[in-house]
């Protein structure tokens, strides 16, 4: 009877989960909530400092309530974004990293998202955030490709502090980054 269970349940895990990306889970209404959110009050209540500031922070917008967030006249005023634990993929980095709102911006919070490296390194070449003096990307699930194209890219030339704990990091992409970066008031690896 046990065998029975486990095999069957094998089974139920093989057939049952088809492999998914991050972009496409996120994607899934039903994932995370039923609720429909209702984006221009989330980011009319998060705008503070004459529009200067944007927190963003919990809200779980995700890519879709990003890209809606991206088509807003009023980001071109803010230098402070926060998007902390906001399930935002890759997807939604590539579309951070290809805006043009964002000129303006010197503190980005990404801490507790998905990125991924291949978020990562859309950032890392973006040309659409040359103000930027703080990027806050801990926790994102960033491996050595994303790390190391930060430790390349010329996108920041104003950068002071850059956060990437609890990432997945080799000692020797460290080494790396310190040696690169190591000219930043603050760079947390740690």
């Amino acid at each position: 009877m046990k065998l029975w269970r486990i095999l069957l349940f094998a089974v139920f895990l093989i057939v049952g989960f088809s492999p998914v990306s991050q972009a496409q889970f996120f994607d899934r209404e039903d994932v995370f909530s039923k609720e429909k959110i209702d984006y221009d009050k989330v980011f009319k209540e998060g705008l503070s400092g004459g529009g200067r500031t944007l927190k963003l922070n919990g809200k779980k917008i995700g890519d879709k309530g990003l890209a809606l967030l991206l088509e807003k006249g009023f980001l071109k005023k803010v230098t402070k974004l926060d998007l902390r634990y906001n399930e935002i993929s890759e997807r939604g980095a590539a579309l951070l990293a290809q805006s043009t709102a964002l000129a303006n911006l010197k503190k980005l919070e990404l801490r507790h998202n998905y990125l991924l490296d291949k978020g990562v390194v859309e950032l890392a070449s973006s040309k659409n955030m040359p103000k930027l003096e703080n990027l806050g990307l801990s926790f994102n699930e960033i491996r050595d490709e994303g790390a190391l194209a930060l430790a390349d890219s010329q996108s920041f030339p104003k950068l002071k502090k850059l956060d990437l704990r609890g990432n997945f990091l080799a000692d020797t992409t460290k080494d790396t980054l310190q040696k690169k970066l190591g000219h930043l008031k603050s760079l947390q690896l740690f």
